[in-house]
């Protein structure tokens, strides 16, 4: 009983899978987000940047502060 709603289920998924791809072919490429942005790095210390500042490097011993 249990083996047949199993394999109802994943015939029902198949049935939607595809025709999900029928009804938008090109959907993963066109409606994709925003590119994760990468993380900045300071130029002299090579550590991370973390706030609004774009170029304050927060090391106390970094030349780029």
């Amino acid at each position: 009983m249990i083996v047949k709603a199993v394999a109802l289920f994943l015939v029902a998924m198949l049935v939607l899978g595809i025709f999900g791809k029928w009804r938008r072919p090109g959907a993963g490429a066109r409606h994709r987000g925003p590119a994760i942005e990468p993380a900045r790095r300071c130029r002299a210390c090579d550590t991370y940047l973390i706030g609004s500042s774009p170029d304050a490097c927060g090391r106390p011993d970094c030349p780029n502060r």
